[in-house]
């Protein structure tokens, strides 16, 4: 029997945008039987006008910016479908972008679905099409920001992790995994939450066929578009969610062996920050990190007595992932590759016994 299909808009104060993707998703060559918005506490009347243009879709209002991972985990508890397509309201997704994504499914059986996504109004440039959790913990992307015509193939392929933006998701085990977890507010939630699933055993599948449209506009007060500057608060963010990332989800096995490499790798960051003007913004995370000690505690335990895929089928090493145009003089990129090429030649090290 053919599963039912949700296809819920996640929405912070861009109607504009939320109306095109609703346009989108009803241009489906395969329509989901349900489209629902869940908008994050807009206060600039994004919810009243998107039920005035789209009176058939249902729009859930969240008390307050609460991030996307709890308003991705609302959508799964009020979705009716069997299968829920979790969509960011920046996201245009092409016509046959769903009936690829469902082939892709028969063929290649996987819990957690994700499309190519292409940057606009570029169009010719890749943002990603999947991704693999990286020995530092942070998210490496397939395909990164590569030009399209450099991609030669377009075949569906297993994955370790998964952007966010756009997901397509079996309601029932991605629940059970316990969603998305809403206190990383913003970034690397979606590490998080592909590298729990990953461990638990169900399965990503990239399908390139499947194209989606990210416009990338001016973004959020977080946002950064490869110039101008960084913002503090994505820095902190970013530096504590890692840290989180990888006291939950590590195996102590594999903490042990990356020990030294991990150490530089921080050391290295706090210099970093330090260049930048972000070492308050580097304490706060570990203060952060020491403040929730225990909680942090529970949520490993609780993984990793579920654990079913070691981590040396889920971590890379490579190249280290940085945002296009955080890294300024050539020094810095020539340490920044430097200091990648130990990393991975560490994991090539300890990866037999992690």
């Amino acid at each position: 029997m053919k599963p039912r299909i949700t296809a819920a808009v996640i929405s912070h104060e861009r109607a504009d945008r939320a109306l095109r993707c609703l346009a989108a998703l009803s241009a489906q060559s395969v329509a989901p039987e349900e489209i629902l918005v869940v908008d994050s506490g807009s206060r600039d009347g994004t919810p009243e006008k998107l039920r005035a243009a789209r009176p058939d879709v249902r729009v859930i209002e969240l008390p307050g910016n609460l991030g996307p991972g709890a308003a991705r985990n609302r959508a799964l508890e009020e979705a009716e479908g069997e299968l829920v397509l979790l969509i960011d309201d920046d996201i245009y997704p092409d016509p046959d972008c769903l009936e690829e994504l469902l082939r892709a499914k028969e063929r290649m059986p996987a819990e957690i679905l994700v499309p190519r996504i292409v940057l606009e109004p570029e169009r010719d440039i890749v943002q990603c099409e999947g991704g693999a959790p990286h020995v530092i913990g942070t998210l490496v992307l397939t395909n990164g920001f590569k030009p399209l015509a450099s991609i030669t193939s377009d075949t569906a392929s297993y994955q370790n992790a998964a952007p966010s933006g756009v997901l397509l998701v079996e309601r029932e085990p991605v629940s059970a995994a316990g969603g998305f977890d809403a206190s990383y507010f913003f970034y690397l939630e979606d590490l998080e939450m592909s590298l729990r699933a990953r461990i638990l055993g169900l399965r990503i599948l990239s399908v390139p066929r499947a194209v989606v449209r990210h416009d990338r506009g001016t973004g959020t007060a977080l946002a950064f578009r490869g110039a101008g500057s960084y913002p503090r608060e994505r820095a902190h963010l970013l530096m504590r969610n890692r840290l989180r990332t990888l006291a939950t989800h590590f195996a102590g096995r594999t903490l042990l062996g990356l020990a030294p490499a991990l150490l530089v790798y921080e050391v290295a960051t706090l210099l970093f920050a330090l260049a930048r003007g972000w070492g308050g913004a580097w304490l706060d995370a570990w203060r952060w990190v020491f403040a929730h000690r225990e909680e942090i505690a529970r949520k490993r335990r609780w993984i990793q007595e579920r654990r079913r895929v070691p981590d040396r089928e889920l971590l890379v090493g490579g190249p280290l992932p940085a945002a296009p145009g955080l890294l300024g003089s050539g020094v810095q990129k020539f340490l920044f590759d430097l200091l990648g090429g130990f990393l991975s030649g560490w994991w090539r090290l300890v990866r037999s016994v992690v």
